[in-house]
C-alpha cells in the first residue's frame, strides 16, 4: 500500500518515513462487500457489515502493488498481484477485493482483505511483496497499521500503529 506519496529513493530517509506514515493514517481503505463498499480507517472499528461479508477472527488488508511504496508500472503490479493471489489460494484463505487510496481518492492501489491470516503470515506476505505497511487487526478491535520501515526518531507513537523491524 502506498497512498499519496511520490516516488522516493530505495533507502527512505526518516522524514520520508514520517510522511509515509501520515499518508497511511489518512488513507481511505475500501473493501468491496456483497452489499456494497465498506470503508476502513486506521484507529476506528471496522463496519459491523464486514463480519457479515467475511466472518473472521482477524483481518489483513494487503497488496502487492508498488513495493517499498515506490511507483511501479501497471504490468509489473498486475503480475505481482497474480502471485499474491496464488499465495492466498495456496494458503486456502478467504478474501474480498479491496482498494487503497490517498485521502483525496487520487492514488489507487488494488488489494485484498483476507480473513484469518495470522500475524506471522501477514508479516511474511508483506515482506515477500516488499510492502511498507499493511492493515492487520483482530475482530472486535480497531483497525491497526503495521509498518515495515524503521521508526524514525521524533515520530510520535500511535496506539494504532505497530512498527515491525
Amino acid at each position: 500500500m502506498r497512498p499519496g506519496v511520490g516516488t522516493q529513493p530505495a533507502t527512505a530517509p526518516p522524514t520520508w518515513t514520517g510522511a509515509l506514515l501520515e499518508a497511511y493514517l489518512a488513507a481511505r481503505y475500501e473493501v468491496r462487500g456483497p452489499a456494497g463498499p465498506l470503508v476502513l480507517r486506521v484507529g476506528e472499528a471496522a463496519p459491523p457489515a464486514l463480519a457479515e461479508a467475511l466472518p473472521a477472527r482477524s483481518w489483513t488488508l494487503l497488496t502487492a502493488w508498488n513495493p517499498g511504496s515506490r511507483s511501479r508500472d501497471h504490468a509489473s503490479n498486475r503480475l505481482a498481484d497474480a502471485a499474491l493471489q496464488a499465495d492466498l489460494d495456496a494458503l486456502g484463505l478467504r478474501r474480498l477485493p479491496a482498494s487503497n487510496s490517498d485521502g483525496g481518492g487520487q492514488w489507487h492501489e488494488p488489494g485484498w482483505l483476507v480473513a484469518d491470516l495470522g500475524t506471522a503470515g501477514a508479516d511474511t506476505l508483506a515482506r515477500r511483496y516488499s510492502q511498507a505497511g499493511i492493515l492487520h487487526w483482530p475482530a472486535g478491535e480497531a483497525v491497526r497499521l503495521r509498518m515495515y520501515l524503521a521508526r524514525p526518531p521524533g515520530v510520535a507513537g500511535s496506539p494504532w500503529v505497530d512498527w515491525v523491524e
